[in-house]
């Protein structure tokens, strides 16, 4: 670097004599020790630069013979050994936890350097995940981290077992602390133990110190939740209710939400949820159980439904607006809508219905052939 300084100071000062040929042909004069030189003080300076640069030379050569001949080329070439190593060493340790740029400039500043150290790592690299020895507390910070980021890795086949996975784990979380990339391949490790409390805990943790973004981590957190409360049915309501706070647009976490306070013995809460979810959202299978338990207000909330404008009719609001009309005894009109519907927006709980009303007034053939319908609708997507 200091050469490469010169180098430069150099050039500057001969594009700048070239420029102003004056300032170099200027005489200059120095008195030392009784004797005066006098001279022209362009070329002095550049006859210095050169000086200089020579002096240095000569010094790596003559570093590089008391070191032994065999160490010439070495010496002349490697530069600053410990900031190299330095330099691949941060590199390293940023691609393996997967930090900032990936190592790409650290890997730039120590190009054309490779310590014996680095020998260790590149044996690891061609072992099978299943191959690599648990990690050893002896063993260089590196090595761990690089073999618990093999050993890991989701895309395995076969996968490690899981007591050597959260060995790996471990171990790499003691050398470096809050690596993102390990607290990442620990959360899916939780998720593959089904370990959902541990699971929701780490989620957090990493949410709340910012590892991670909302939009990565709300549709896991809130998986999480679903699982709790499929598992524990004390605390099931306030599981459920915090996965729809992390993802109020999710229909099978509305649904089932809702189905959770009506055995609660909490009906309105229910009602109040599945309505303000279809007024956003097109969920066709809440509006079926919405118009089966608004039943017995069939009447009064089809007529509020019918000041609504077309524009704010989502297809889901159309299917319960013909499921409260035949829940009325408003069966022309519940007919009209349905066709309007199936025209439009066919869906298979839409065809349901439909062969449910049929089936009840005895026209048997065509309730078949609504459920035929309803089936072609689900299948495309099975």
């Amino acid at each position: 670097m200091r050469t490469f300084i010169v180098l430069v100071l150099a050039l500057a000062l001969a594009a700048l004599f070239a420029i102003f040929p004056d300032i170099a042909e200027h005489t200059m004069s120095i008195h030392a020790f009784g004797w005066v030189f006098e001279g022209k003080q362009g070329p002095f300076i550049l006859l210095l630069l050169l000086a200089l640069g020579v002096f240095w030379l000569l010094r790596r050569i003559l570093l590089a013979i008391l070191a032994g001949p065999g160490q010439l080329w070495h010496v002349l070439r490697s530069g600053s050994k410990k900031r190299k190593e330095s330099h691949l060493r941060d590199g390293l340790a940023e691609w393996i936890d997967m930090r900032g740029d990936r190592g790409w400039k650290p890997f730039r500043k120590a190009r054309g350097f490779l310590p014996t150290w680095a020998d260790d790592l590149l044996a690891v690299l061609p072992q099978s995940p299943a191959d690599l020895p648990r990690p050893n507390e002896n063993d260089d910070a590196l090595h761990i981290a690089l073999c618990a980021r093999i050993a890991t890795n989701p895309n395995n086949r076969p996968k490690p077992d899981v007591a050597v996975r959260k060995a790996h784990l471990t171990a790499w979380l003691n050398v470096h602390p809050g690596a993102p990339l390990a607290l990442q391949r620990q959360v899916d490790l939780l998720e593959d133990e089904e370990d959902w409390q541990g699971l929701v805990e780490k989620l957090e943790s990493i949410w709340n110190r910012g590892g991670s973004s909302a939009t990565h981590t709300a549709p896991r957190l809130a998986s999480a939740y679903m699982h709790l409360a499929a598992t524990d049915s004390e605390h099931a309501l306030e599981y459920l209710r915090k996965a729809h706070r992390l993802q109020a647009e999710s229909h099978t976490i509305v649904l089932t939400l809702g189905r959770a306070l009506i055995d609660a013995d909490d009906a309105p809460a229910c009602r109040k949820l599945w309505m303000l979810h279809l007024e956003h959202q097109n969920n066709a299978q809440v509006a079926v159980e919405l118009a089966e338990l608004l039943h017995d207000d069939a009447l009064k909330t089809y007529r509020k439904l019918e000041k609504k404008s077309s524009e704010k009719i989502t297809p889901a609001l159309a299917l319960l607006r013909a499921g409260l009309a035949h829940a009325a005894g408003l069966s022309g009109l519940a007919r009209e809508h349905m066709d309007k519907l199936l025209d439009k927006y066919p869906s298979p709980q839409a065809w349901q219905m439909l062969g449910t009303w049929q089936a009840e007034n005895g026209e048997w053939q065509a309730a078949a052939e609504s459920y035929r319908q309803a089936l072609a609708c689900v299948s495309p997507a099975t």
